[in-house]
């Protein structure tokens, strides 16, 4: 396994010492780690004694998606061994605050001082924490990230009858990848849509928001279908 070969190169001072697995989920790519992986990934580590982190930015469009099977966010984090989570709230729905959740009692020793350390200890931040406990108590951060992913679903299923466009994967969360020929992008930033190259020029990345409206992304796909017209593939 290529975690584990990266885990046990180079064991000595000439190389950073390995203390824990990282785990992104949804991932970057939109995928989604299923509790077994999460599990696996998980018992590598404990093996080699190495802390399970799982970055979160986007649990909860991972826990969304992945309810539908009766997986619980439970099974994608504890249960499976993760030891801290960085649950996401800024691309959730909330305003510049996130949640960092110990597991393992053990790795939050001086946690508020490396807080206060690295600047995150904010004036009055009780009132930004505040956030979560109607996020939690009312479901609300499910719901807006269940929402997101079927802004996504959406958005993809328009891609993939366009001319000329080839989704990259399936989106399993709230991220769509689509490869798109640059006259297209460059028409489309025309009529007003900011879109940028994700893995160098012809791939983007399109992502499905809490906020977004279906109509909206009916604009986008009313300008995409104008802008093909335009550059005569339709």
């Amino acid at each position: 396994m290529g975690v584990e070969r990266s885990i046990l190169q180079r064991p000595d001072v000439h190389h950073s010492k390995v203390t824990a697995i990282s785990l992104t989920e949804s991932t970057e790519l939109g995928t989604l780690y299923t509790a077994d992986e999460v599990t696996a990934l998980a018992g590598l580590a404990k093996k080699h004694g190495l802390a399970v982190h799982m970055d979160g930015a986007r649990f909860a469009n991972a826990a969304a998606a992945l309810s539908s099977t009766g997986v619980r966010p439970a099974d994608l984090t504890w249960r499976a061994g993760v030891d801290v989570l960085c649950l996401g709230g800024t691309k959730n729905g909330m305003v510049s605050t996130e949640a960092v959740v110990f597991f393992n009692p053990q790795l939050a020793s001086d946690f508020a001082y490396r807080v206060k350390q690295g600047g995150q200890l904010a004036s009055k931040q009780r009132f930004a924490s505040a956030q979560w406990v109607g996020m939690l108590e009312r479901g609300a951060w499910l719901r807006h990230a269940a929402h997101a992913n079927a802004i996504a679903r959406r958005l993809a299923n328009a891609l993939r009858s366009t001319p000329r466009l080839r989704l990259v994967t399936e989106p399993e969360a709230n991220a769509v990848f689509v490869e798109m020929p640059v006259e297209l992008a460059t028409a489309l930033q025309r009529a007003g849509w900011h879109i940028v190259p994700f893995f160098g020029s012809g791939t983007y990345r399109l992502m499905g928001s809490w906020s977004a409206t279906p109509e909206l992304i009916d604009r986008f796909i009313g300008s995409l279908a104008a802008c093909v017209h335009t550059l005569g593939w339709a």
